[in-house]
């Protein structure tokens, strides 16, 4: 693989590696972008990756493109190609929020993908970017997000029982019906989910019928947090709300799930039906996803946390999620492995959550 990836990356004149650490040894991500319209993104200028983990963002990177076409199928051009190098102690998933901008500050296509970082390591990726355009000053969304005009949703001064919607036909914010439904809640539209929050479809991320009220927030103190029920290690305001393939400055507070191997074989993760319980870039923050990929089983060869069926995770195999409550290097939650002979261990940085091994 190795021999390939250095093909892309040398056939790739518009966007150079960029560092994120210099110890020794580095692991590389390779992102390959590609277009998921079927046809290619033309008119690119400039290519901006967001790199977090575990919701913290670590570095924005930009690179200037000079009217790049990124192609449909990502396996047969180098175009598109970007080399991303990571310190070697380094490891665990990481997310790439990629977005690609073209003149006159037009949206030409943007999307993300959680990567699993190993240690020493190259791990090619492909990123599918949902095209544009979408252009400031055409009533669009620009690259950043716009805020609304309307009414604020995480802070709504609407009449009693209406909640603050986010318009993304209109792109203005209106009081409109709202309901009782909570955080979580199983939803048909805005008028089931209470004040404060909003109906949305999971659909477009490839999980069908399935419509959960998110509360919004600007800050973590608007969600739960570590007092948040769930079984989980809290709330926080984390989630993106998009229009279409423009961001918007708006966030929806995570789900305080459990997202432990025996959790998910009780079904008792405290997500709604059909989302799984994820750790989205790190094991101390979890949310309620729709991850239609994960359906590999432990112990079964994986590249990445997102091929591992819900309450496992990659390290080289999929691996059983644990309950760990680190203490003096050592997990002192009761070993809730559900396969025999395996003990939960911790994993280098985290505290709440480790791996059965």
């Amino acid at each position: 693989m190795r021999s390939r990836v250095t093909a892309r990356a040398a056939g790739l004149a518009v966007l150079a590696a960029a560092a994120l650490g210099c110890s020794s040894p580095q692991s590389f991500v390779i992102l390959l972008l590609e277009s998921s319209g079927g046809t290619p993104i033309t008119g690119v200028e400039q290519v901006q990756v967001v790199v977090s983990k575990a919701s913290r963002q670590m570095r924005t990177l930009t690179y200037p493109a000079s009217t790049l076409t990124i192609p449909a199928d990502a396996s047969v051009t180098g175009m598109g190609t970007l080399s991303v190098s990571f310190s070697g102690d380094e490891t665990g998933d990481v997310q790439f929020d990629v977005t690609a901008v073209g003149p006159p500050s037009c949206l030409r296509g943007s999307g993300s993908a959680i990567v699993t970082l190993k240690k020493g390591a190259t791990v090619e990726w492909i990123v599918p970017l949902t095209p544009g355009p979408v252009c400031s000053g055409d009533g669009g969304v620009p690259d950043g997000g716009k805020v609304f005009p309307g009414c604020d949703p995480a802070r709504p001064v609407c009449t009693a029982g209406q909640t603050c919607q986010v318009n993304c036909t209109t792109m203005v914010n209106a009081c409109t019906a709202g309901g009782t439904g909570g955080p979580g809640a199983a939803c048909q539209s805005n008028a089931d989910c209470a004040p404060g929050s909003q109906c949305f479809d999971y659909s477009s991320l490839g999980c069908n019928n399935i419509k959960v009220c998110l509360r919004f927030c600007d800050s973590d103190t608007d969600c739960g947090g570590a007092t948040d029920a769930g079984g989980g290690p809290g709330s926080f305001c984390r989630d993106p709300v998009s229009c279409g393939s423009g961001a918007t400055p708006y966030h929806t507070c995570s789900a305080s799930c459990d997202p432990t191997a025996a959790a998910a074989s009780a079904g008792t993760t405290g997500c709604p039906a059909g989302l799984a319980c994820v750790l989205p870039a790190g094991m101390d923050q979890v949310a309620c996803a729709c991850e239609p990929t994960r359906t590999k089983a432990e112990g079964v060869a994986c590249a990445s946390t997102r091929e591992c069926a819900p309450g496992l995770i990659c390290e080289q195999t999929c691996r059983a999620v644990c309950r760990c409550d680190l203490a003096n290097a050592a997990c002192t939650a009761p070993n809730d492995c559900p396969t025999a002979g395996t003990t939960c261990m911790p994993l280098t940085g985290e505290k709440l959550y480790g791996v059965c091994l």
